[in-house]
This record gives C-alpha cells, structure tokens and sequence, in this order.
C-alpha cells in the first residue's frame, strides 16, 4: 500500500538539514558550501526526487499499479530507487552502460531493475520516451528535465534552509545539470533578496553530474522558463578547474564530487577581483562514487591525519 503524504512530512526536514561548511582558503570573500554528501542517499538528488513522487502520488499521476522509470546517469537514478522502496513503487532505471560500477549496484541493492544503454543521459531517455510511448499506462516518468516540481523541491527545501542558517546572501552557485537547483534556490532568493547573483558552472568538457548547456540535445523545459533567473554563466573543464577543485576542497577536510569540485572552482573565477561579499555554493555530492576516477589526481599532501 502506498504511504501517504502525512507519513513522508517528517522527512523533509531531514532532506533539508546539511552541514554548512565555510571554504576557509577563500578569504578575500566569505563562501559557504552545502554539503549534501551528508544528505539521505548520498547527495543532493534525493530532494527532487522525493518532491516529484510526493507530488505525483498528491495528483493521482503516480498510483498503484504504475512503474517509475526514469533515465539518469547516477544520482538521480539512486535516489529514485531508494525513494521507490519508501513510497512502495517499483522502479525501473535506464543508465548508460559505463555508469560506475558501485552505482549500479547500489541502484539494484535498493530494489531497482537496471536497464543499460551504450550510450550517454540522452540516449538513455530517448530509450525511456520510446518505452513509454509502446505502453503508457504502464509507467510513470519523474522527467527530471522538463518536471518543474524537480526545482519546486529546491524551491520549498533547499533555499529556506539557507536564509534560515546564513540570512541575506550576495551570490550563489551551482552547476547546469538539469538546473533545478539553480533555478528552485534562484527564484527563491531573488522573490526575498533581487539582488542575489545567480550563477550557473557550465563544463566544456565531460564533468560527470553537469552538462554542457552549449551541445546539450535534452534542454528541459523549466529551464527553458526560467534561465532569465541566471546571472552568469561560468564555464570550466577537468583538467584546469575540476583536479584543483577536489584537491582544495580536500585540503579542507571534505572528499567531494566531481561537480563539487567544478563548482568550487568556477566560484573562484567569479570572485576573481571581487572583495567583500558573501555567498553559498552547492557541493552536490561525495566524491566516494568517483574514487576509482578521481584517486589518481589526488595529492596525498592535502590529507589532514588526527592531528
């Protein structure tokens, strides 16, 4: 039987509740970092996935009998099958096939059905609508890109979290995936401070949990809606921006992603020239799901032992 919404209402202050962290090698700016590795399921995914069912099962999209199938190339996809056992929907996961291994698993040991595709995110969800069009009573499709309940969730959880631990901020920044985090904190903070600078971390090559808005085939469409809520738009690649980026946030004590990682760095681009402001950042995720990746630009001497 499915839970109902009052059964879940605990939950959302628990998808809120992250450690903040302030960046301590930044000093000519003061800069927060959301820390969302600590967060259920291991990142910040977990909200939006969590808002969308909720919702769905409130407008009678999601009932029982449908399957949640959804394309995704890591985190989402985790969550969706986590949040598929608590809601009591089985869930049916389209990744492409190189998706790292411990991620797979932890999709299937969570009660998922895995479904490979050689191929990137885009190819996945082409593969999604096709399976949806043969048999649409059979699914229900979160949509990540085009369902605008995935930045409601920002909306609702993530940026009253931020006003409530850090008040008025003059920036924030986060990465162009589908850009729900960006534009869900974006609209809030700007409805309650206009001028917040809202900035987007565009990669020009492959940095996994963000996408190249410029090449991108699957533009959704909220962001369609609501890119006028972004700033600027900060672009990085692996070599320059994402390896110092994990070796700086590893020198403050935190293994994170590789988007973190992007994100950190594209903020000190911003700030470059800048003095005097305050300002929040999205870490999106750990780096644990990337270890096998990102261990070999590791530099053993940011490692702070128990002192």
């Amino acid at each position: 039987m499915t839970m109902t919404m009052n059964q879940h209402f605990p939950i959302e202050k628990l998808l809120q509740t992250v450690p903040i962290a302030q960046i301590n090698h930044i000093t000519d700016n003061t800069v927060y970092t959301l820390l969302e590795k600590f967060n259920l399921c291991g990142s910040i995914k977990v909200k939006p996935v969590y808002w969308m069912l909720k919702k769905a099962c409130e407008r009678g999209t999601l009932r029982d009998g449908k399957v949640i199938l959804e394309a995704s190339s890591g985190n989402t996809a985790i969550s969706l099958a986590y949040m598929g056992g608590i809601f009591n929907f089985p869930v049916s996961l389209i990744v492409p096939s190189d998706t790292g291994s411990c991620k797979k698993k932890l999709m299937v040991s969570y009660g998922a059905e895995l479904i490979e595709v050689d191929g990137v995110t885009d190819d996945c969800i082409d593969l999604r609508n096709n399976m949806a069009e043969k048999d649409p009573d059979k699914y229900f499709i979160p949509d990540q890109f085009n369902n605008e309940d995935n930045m409601d969730a920002h909306y609702n959880l993530t940026a009253p979290y931020i006003i409530d631990k850090l008040g008025e901020v003059d920036f924030f920044v986060g990465g162009l995936g589908t850009t729900g985090t960006l534009l869900g904190v974006g609209k809030y903070l700007k409805e309650h401070f206009p001028n917040t600078k809202i900035i987007g971390i565009n990669p020009l090559d492959r940095v996994e949990g963000i996408k190249n808005y410029n090449n991108v085939r699957n533009i959704g469409k909220f962001y369609k809606d609501y890119n006028y809520l972004i700033d600027e738009v900060i672009d990085v690649n692996f070599k320059e921006d994402v390896i110092p980026g994990l070796n700086e946030y590893l020198a403050e004590g935190y293994l994170n992603g590789i988007s973190s990682a992007a994100i950190l760095s594209g903020t000190k681009k911003y700030l470059k020239d800048k003095k005097g402001l305050k300002g929040v950042i999205v870490a999106p995720d750990g780096g644990d799901y990337y270890f096998s990746e990102i261990f070999p630009f590791l530099d053993p001497a940011n490692i702070k032992g128990c002192q």
